[in-house]
């Protein structure tokens, strides 16, 4: 202890004989040293070693057990003026008329005019391989409260399925053009954090973007698919952890073969109502309008989500997609004063995930109709037109998805001014919205008014139930009834296969001579045949904490072809496993297997109740859940899980 008080004196003397510029000296070491031991954790933080330095390509369409659609090797001129315009068969202008029209010529644009036949089935596809697949359907014209009195085995006639090829490369490039170029896109680029570049350059696209949930419509007048996808995009490289969801369009010809250097010229309709010939590049991200705040993404889904696009017949007698998806938006709930003396208040909103109606080929300006509130950074930025579906006189529910779309053909005069919901299957419930003429509360935001054409009314507020959503519904005409048929998908928690199981299910909606609607068949689950990956880990299947889902997006088409005089109907569905790809797959006459359940009805066309049929759908389906996750348990494929015999 005797010799502590003369070191700390000596060590202060010492302190004190340093000069000023031995401390300069000092300070820059430190910087310098503090810059060696943090820059690598800096690094690590905005490029993890996941996606950054040890990631390794690898080909997601590498299956050889898997067919595949391909990728024509062309050039793609993103932002480019190198591409080829193509217009509808009835446009009636010459080539000089066209390059005068759109400041171009024909030697920078070649212009071509669609001049087949309407027709989307493909010489293909009338040859391809089938093959039988067996399901169960069943029907609410039964008083009897058992299963097998309800049910009735029939066989769809399948293809083999296909996924769709894609090259992410050529989507990341045309994001980071859209991002540089379009004021829709600008300020979304905090989002993805300057990491595009990287992405591309170390082929990490695929671990960080998810496209799937895609959905088509035939063009007729331009002999292409129209398909819409969702993209989303995950900071940190996981698929349930996405910070924003996009929708992508992409051209594809009747062998979906994708037309990456195209432009549509189309009719759009402006921001005053006026209907002007325009080019839309393809491929390229509509510029949909939604709220977002890119500094707080955590528990936020920001952007478009389950979008369905269908055709409807416009006011100049043509048809035109629509899009149905949910998203994430703000509106103002209530104000309060500041007690400033300049009488300014203070806005309060409200957040919710709606439906929306978009038009993809219509434009407006500004996004308060998402936003809840005028910001000047978008006044004059143009937007796809879109219009919440907000149900009439009622209070607006934090949380509304999983509608079902469709169109009454017998009402249009000449336009579909309505569009039908079906807002809940079991108790049928469907909604009437008015989308020709939007209204408004506050003379502000307008939306489109939806009205119950049909609702069971119930006692109690009744919970949504498994079966919902799926594609939209295509009318048709079979033994003069007037039917809507589309794909449903059951939500089945814990059946036997991990968290969840979600799987196809037909359903038929007719509408009686009383002008109200009923579910005339619905089937069980359905496999198509179509191999579903793990959600996580795709060899494992069931995995205890996941859902194994295979999901009907929509029905591209659904023609009639005739081959040596014989009529044959094909539909093509497109469906997506896991959250990842669009797979697309053919069924070939089902309007013969849908006449035949209507010709060999049991029970007669009295309508009983769709309670009990509903019930054995979902019976029907947990009996396939638990037989599936028992094979993927025996298979080895659970990764240790097992399922529950309860």
């Amino acid at each position: 202890m005797g010799n502590y008080k003369p070191s700390i004196k000596q060590y202060v003397v010492t302190v004190k004989a340093i000069k000023s510029s031995q401390f300069g000296r000092l300070g820059i070491c430190a910087v310098v040293l503090l810059f060696v031991l943090g820059y690598p954790f800096y690094f690590i933080s905005n490029n993890p070693f996941d996606t950054s330095i040890r990631y390794q390509y690898v080909d997601p369409y590498n299956d050889t057990t898997r067919k595949y659609t391909t990728i024509e090797k062309q050039h793609t001129d993103i932002g480019g003026n190198g591409t080829t315009i193509l217009y509808p068969k009835n446009l009636q202008l010459d080539q000089t008329a066209l390059s005068q029209l759109l400041n171009t010529t024909e030697t920078t644009n070649p212009f071509v005019q669609y001049i087949g036949n309407s027709s989307s089935i493909a010489f293909s596809q009338l040859n391809q391989t089938l093959v039988n697949h067996s399901i169960q359907v069943f029907d609410p014209f039964s008083n009897s409260d058992n299963c097998s009195d309800l049910m009735t085995e029939t066989q769809l006639t399948i293809s083999q399925n296909i996924i769709i090829k894609e090259s992410f490369e050529i989507m990341v490039k045309r994001l980071m053009h859209q991002l540089d170029t379009e004021p829709a896109f600008k300020e979304l680029a905090p989002f993805f954090q300057n990491k595009l570049s990287l992405h591309l350059r170390m082929r990490s696209y695929h671990k960080h973007f998810y496209k799937f949930a895609g959905t088509s419509v035939w063009l007729k007048d331009y002999g292409v698919h129209l398909m819409i996808s969702r993209v989303i995009y995950s900071q940190k490289g996981k698929k349930g952890d996405p910070q924003i969801s996009l929708l992508y369009t992409q051209l594809y010809d009747t062998n979906w073969q994708e037309l990456t250097n195209t432009d549509l010229l189309v009719s759009m309709q402006d921001i005053t109502g006026e209907y002007k010939l325009e080019k839309l590049q393809f491929p390229r991200f509509l510029p949909m309008p939604f709220y977002y705040n890119p500094k707080l993404t955590k528990g936020r889904w920001y952007g478009p989500e389950d979008a369905r696009i269908m055709l409807v017949k416009n006011q100049l007698d043509m048809e035109e997609p629509v899009v149905i998806y949910n998203s994430y938006h703000r509106q103002i709930a209530n104000h309060t004063t500041t007690g400033k003396t300049d009488g300014s208040v203070e806005l309060n909103f409200e957040f919710y995930r709606s439906m929306f109606v978009g038009w993809p080929f219509r434009y407006q300006l500004g996004k308060s109709n998402t936003d809840g509130f005028v910001d000047d950074r978008f006044d004059n930025v143009k937007f796809t037109r879109v219009a919440e579906l907000k149900i009439h006189n009622q209070t607006r529910a934090s949380i509304e998805k999983n509608w079902t779309p469709f169109v009454d053909p017998s009402e249009r005069d000449p336009e579909d001014k309505s569009l039908y919901i079906v807002y809940q299957w079991d108790k049928l419930r469907i909604l009437k919205c008015d989308i020709s003429n939007l209204v408004t509360d506050d003379g502000f935001i307008h939306y489109s008014a939806c009205r119950f054409k049909q609702d069971t009314k119930h006692d109690e507020v009744e919970k949504v139930g498994p079966i919902r959503g799926g594609t939209e519904l295509i009318p048709t005409i079979i033994n003069n009834k007037q039917l809507w048929v589309g794909f449903l998908r059951a939500h089945i928690d814990k059946c036997g296969c991990g968290k969840a199981m979600y799987r196809p299910n037909m359903v038929v909606l007719q509408k009686t001579d009383m002008g109200t609607f009923q579910v005339a068949y619905l089937s069980s689950y359905i496999s198509f045949n179509i191999p579903v990956p793990g959600w996580k880990t795709h060899e494992i299947q069931c995995g205890k904490r996941d859902p194994n889902v295979l999901i009907p997006n929509g029905i591209s088409n659904w023609e009639v072809a005739t081959i040596d005089g014989i009529e044959r109907d094909v539909l093509t569905m497109t469906l997506s496993a896991a959250d990842e790809d669009n797979i697309l797959m053919d069924i070939h006459g089902l309007k013969t297997v849908i006449k035949n359940l209507i010709t060999n009805q049991k029970h007669g066309n009295e309508f009983n109740s769709d309670s009990v049929q509903m019930k054995c759908v979902v019976a029907y389906s947990i009996e396939f859940c638990r037989a599936y996750g028992e094979e993927q348990a025996r298979l080895g494929l659970t990764g240790g899980w097992l399922p529950s015999h309860n």
